[in-house]
């Protein structure tokens, strides 16, 4: 069975905050972790050359090391830049030109005329593939993704053992855990068992795309299904076979990157065992505004979930925001402070799992488990 290389993969956007929130974490966090970053889309009053070359840059500045898939997912198929050369192989060109390794990263059902050109990409980066396999790529259609993964292989020049898989299930809030877990074991009795693939990871998300179901100024807890999903997977598929948990953070997968909205909410998402707790404020255009930050940090830390400071780079941000030590940040900010709490506690927290989910005979014992601080 191929080793993997890491235990967790969150699907971080490729945008400023984001990226910092991952450059926070501890140096014990970061070896377990290997993030898959995926590109925006081009905004309206960029081109593509420039937001190629922002995009880039942040990635270099702000997540130097470390492990790291790279998707230029949001760009649209047939994207060119201005000299016509296709806008994902140049994006991995200037990424390598900048110095930061990473895996590529690519799916299907997108433009195949950059399947030829990415073999010489995959070359110059050394670090193997990723094939991201959307959940429409998988029930009746499974035998022929897997059909495409060892045409594409072998297109690449590459091993099995050099090939990672992410399974990315999306939001999966309407949906059932059992229904996923069916999904994701047929999809993997198709699998060749002469192939050994280095990783496969299934991702999820529970993270709300909105505050509405949120009480104005209360607080609303929301279950992490995709948690659940991971250790009822690796359970049913035992040792045998071990995949790589995988979530957005707090990020619904949909996020849109819209400019400011004068009816967005002041709120911060906190991470917490099973769940994620949103402490909501009210419209940050009425008294008052930003400030209401101070006083959401100071509910999250009087709260059972708190951490302490020392837990994380979010973590002490948010204490010095309560005790007014710092100024109330804006949107990006606490962006940064949500995500690099999630993703650290979440590093810890399948280090943990994945020590012990083996010795769970039960579902009751894998509830116990994930229940468990």
């Amino acid at each position: 069975m191929a080793t993997a290389t890491h235990i967790y993969t969150p699907i971080v956007k490729g945008k400023m905050w984001d990226l910092k929130a991952l450059g926070k974490l501890s140096a014990k966090a970061r070896t377990a972790i290997k993030p898959l970053v995926e590109a925006m889309p081009v905004p309206k009053d960029s081109s593509v050359d420039e937001h190629l070359d922002k995009f880039t840059h942040y990635l270099k500045k702000y997540y130097p090391i470390g492990q790291l898939f790279v998707d230029f997912y949001g760009l649209v198929p047939g994207a060119v830049t201005d000299d016509g050369s296709s806008a994902v192989i140049a994006g991995y060109h200037l990424l390598k030109q900048k110095g930061r390794l990473a895996t590529p990263t690519y799916g299907f059902d997108r433009d195949d005329s950059v399947w030829p050109e990415l073999r010489k990409v995959v070359a110059a980066f050394g670090q193997g593939f990723c094939f991201r396999v959307d959940i429409d790529d998988m029930d009746d259609v499974a035998d022929d993704t897997w059909l495409q993964i060892i045409e594409r292989s072998a297109e690449l020049g590459l091993q099995p053992n050099q090939i990672d898989l992410v399974i990315d299930l999306r939001d999966i809030r309407e949906r059932e855990v059992s229904e996923l877990k069916d999904l994701v074991i047929d999809f993997l009795s198709f699998k060749p068992l002469d192939r050994e693939y280095r990783s496969i990871s299934v991702v999820g998300s529970s993270a709300l795309k909105t505050v509405t179901d949120v009480p104005k100024d209360g607080e609303g807890d929301i279950q992490r299904i995709e948690l659940r999903l991971w250790t009822q997977l690796q359970v049913d598929l035992g040792e045998s076979q071990e995949i790589i948990y995988g979530d957005y953070g707090v990020i619904h997968p949909e996020f849109s990157d819209a400019g400011p909205n004068k009816n967005k909410n002041a709120k911060i998402r906190y991470t917490f065992g099973l769940n994620i707790r949103y402490f909501r404020g009210h419209r940050l255009a009425d008294p008052p505004g930003f400030a209401q930050f101070h006083i959401l940090a100071e509910r999250v830390r009087s709260s059972s979930a708190y951490r302490g400071r020392e837990f994380s780079f979010g973590d002490t941000h948010l204490d010095d925001c309560a005790d007014l030590n710092t100024g109330s940040g804006h949107l990006g900010t606490w962006v940064l402070t949500d995500m690099n709490h999630h993703m650290e506690y979440a590093a810890l927290q399948i280090a943990r799992l994945r020590v012990e989910i083996h010795t769970a005979s039960s579902l009751e014992d894998v509830e116990e488990l994930l229940l468990t601080e």
